[in-house]
This record gives structure tokens, C-alpha cells and sequence, in this order.
């Protein structure tokens, strides 16, 4: 009890609580202008990412760095792996395979970007660990890989769509397997090369108390309960949004679904990068682009064949083209093991062009 209210007393805490309480007072909002209804129920999404953002990175105190990076990582993407869920359920294909595509591409040039740009203004230039970014991009062209692959057995042979979706399914496992390799190998086969910040991880400076870590997952859990719910307002209100205004799916799902799950993590990653922690914040920001690659997108189709819902791993030229340019553009950026200001604002730039084609998609 003494606990509690200790915490209560805390003004970080208290303004947590009231933010909590003020986005769940959103769910019962309901109003005539569709507009209005969408841009509530959006910011609204916001706190709530951030306090899920906020508690799976405090767990890295109670498990380390290294496990506790991972972890953020992959919660911090449960709030597009909701609303796409809610998308699948609506029928929104075209939004749903533009999210995952949107939310590679919004870490791969927009946060990188700004994180490289505030990084550079303020330090000229950063170096990184470029074992770590060689490791993460052959990740991500891995992921590219099974698009262009997928592409192709779909736009050039004579094979049905359900055996599409089979093999989609197929390969979906593959890259799952292939994630989960990859933890193996950062986590504990070749940890030594793949350290945050050039150190040593101190297995004697974590927290022991368990009751700690138990009420972190409760907290996670209860966030995570509200993100669900709210997430199928701004589901909804995006759908009739597309329906009355003529809106692409595809401009929707690249801007609203990467920006409000993502908001969290982005903004720990450019707040690492101010502080001259670069390793970290790539590790955030390229570690998320990947875990939506190889994870998210390959659970969604499953999740998809699952419920019947007819989506393969089968992306637009355009999608394709749009992902292999985010990661080269990131890549030559990163090749020599330096960043400096302008080039973060060259991947911002292409990221604006992006939006932009988007739109008139």
C-alpha cells in the first residue's frame, strides 16, 4: 500500500496515469465529423505508445541491455501488429502490406535521418560499431530478397493464388526462423562482437527484484489491452476516411500505421543519437525496421492465412522498389562507419519524396 501511494507521490507516475486515463476516455468518444474522430482517436494512440515504449525498455534493468533491446524492440511493434490485425479484419489489404512497407521505411530514412541530422548538428560527426550495421542490413536484404522472389513467382508464372498463399505462408515461416537465428547469434554465439556502445555488458548491475519485473509485464499488459481497443477506433474512422474522401489505402497505411506505433521508439532513438549514443540508437531504429520485416510482416500473413483472409507476401513493384531504396540509401550512409548532419538530411529528403509519391498513389 505504502508503495503505491510512494509512487503516486511521484509526478512522472501521476502524469503517466492521467494520460492513461485521458486516452481511455477517448474510446467513448464518438462524433459526426469523421475527421475530428480520427485525429482523437490517433492522439490518443500516442501516450499510450510511449508508455509501452517507456516500460519494455525498463525492463533491460531487471534482464540486460542486450535481452531488454531485443524485447523493446519486438513490443514496440505490437501496436502495427494490432492495427493491422483490425485492417485484415476491414479488408484493408493495400493498407496493411503499405504499413509494413511504411514502417520499414520510416526507420530506415525518416528516424535514421533526424537522429543523423540532431546527432551531426550537435557532435559534426558520430561513428558506430560497423559490425553491427553489416549484420542488420544483410538482414534486411534477406527480407527484400523474399519480395523480389514472391514478386516473381507471382507476376511471372502461371501458378494459382491460393498456391501463392501457401508458399507465402511457407516463406513467412522461413524468415521467422531466420529472426530467431539471428537473436541467437547478437544474444549469445557472437554477443561479443555485437555490443551496445562498444562495452560490456555488467551482469552484476541489473535489478533483482522479481516483483518489479511482474509489475512491468502487468503494466505492458494493460497498455497493450488498451492499444487493441483503441487501436480498432482508428481502424474504423480510417476506413470510412478512405471510403468518403477518396484516400489511397496506401498513403494511410504509410503514414498513420509506421507514425503512431512507431512514435515511441523514434523518439528514444533520435534522443540516443542527441546523446551521442549512435550504436543504440541504430540498434532501435534498424533492429525495429528488422523485427517488422522478418517478424511482424511474416505473422500478419500468417495470421491472415489463419483467418482465411486472402493476403500473400506478395508486394507492388512500386513496394519493392521503395524498400530496396530505403535500404541502400541507409547503407551507403552507414558504409563508413561515420554519420554527419547532411546525410541525415539526405534519407529525410528521400523519405518526404516518398510521402509525397504516396499520395497520389
Amino acid at each position: 500500500m505504502m508503495s503505491m501511494l510512494e509512487a503516486l507521490r511521484d509526478k512522472k507516475t501521476r502524469n503517466s496515469i492521467i494520460l492513461f486515463v485521458i486516452s481511455l476516455g477517448c474510446l467513448f468518444i464518438n462524433t459526426t465529423n469523421i475527421i475530428l474522430g480520427l485525429v482523437i482517436h490517433s492522439v490518443a494512440m500516442i501516450p499510450l505508445a510511449f508508455m509501452l515504449g517507456e516500460f519494455t525498455s525498463s525492463i533491460s534493468e531487471y534482464i540486460g541491455e542486450k535481452k531488454g533491446g531485443l524485447l523493446t524492440a519486438t513490443l514496440g511493434n505490437l501496436p502495427e501488429i494490432i492495427m493491422s490485425i483490425w485492417s485484415l479484419r476491414l479488408g484493408l489489404i493495400s493498407m496493411v502490406q503499405a504499413a509494413m512497407i511504411g514502417c520499414i521505411v520510416n526507420n530506415m530514412l525518416l528516424v535514421l535521418g533526424v537522429s543523423i541530422f540532431l546527432g551531426g548538428i550537435k557532435y559534426k560527426q558520430q561513428t558506430f560499431n560497423k559490425n553491427n550495421a553489416k549484420t542488420n542490413f544483410s538482414m534486411l536484404l534477406l527480407a527484400m530478397s523474399s519480395m523480389v522472389v514472391m514478386a516473381c513467382i507471382n507476376n511471372y508464372s502461371n501458378i494459382r493464388t491460393d498456391t501463392v498463399i501457401k508458399i507465402s505462408a511457407a516463406v513467412s515461416i522461413i524468415l521467422i526462423c531466420v529472426c530467431l537465428l539471428g537473436l541467437i547469434y547478437s544474444l549469445y554465439t557472437h554477443s561479443n562482437l555485437i555490443l551496445v556502445d562498444g562495452q560490456e555488458e555488467n551482469i552484476e548491475s541489473r535489478n533483482s527484484d522479481k516483483r518489479g519485473l511482474a509489475l512491468l509485464f502487468i503494466k505492458i499488459i494493460i497498455i497493450s489491452l488498451a492499444i487493441y481497443f483503441l487501436s480498432e477506433k482508428v481502424i474504423n474512422d480510417a476506413n470510412i476516411v478512405i471510403k468518403n474522401f477518396n484516400i489511397s489505402e496506401s498513403f494511410m497505411g504509410i503514414i498513420l500505421i509506421p507514425i503512431l506505433g512507431n512514435i515511441g521508439e523514434n523518439i528514444s532513438a533520435i534522443m540516443c543519437a542527441v546523446k551521442n549514443k549512435v550504436n543504440l540508437s541504430l540498434e532501435i531504429a534498424i533492429g525495429s525496421g528488422i523485427q517488422i520485416a522478418l517478424f511482424a510482416t511474416p505473422i500478419l500473413v500468417l495470421i491472415a492465412f489463419l483467418l482465411g483472409v486472402q493476403i500473400a507476401l506478395v508486394f507492388s513493384v512500386l513496394n519493392i522498389i521503395i524498400v530496396g531504396l530505403a535500404i541502400f540509401m541507409s547503407y551507403i550512409v552507414f558504409a563508413d562507419g561515420s554519420t554527419n548532419w547532411f546525410e541525415g538530411t539526405v534519407l529525410i529528403a528521400v523519405y518526404v519524396i516518398i510521402t509525397i509519391c504516396y499520395f497520389f498513389v
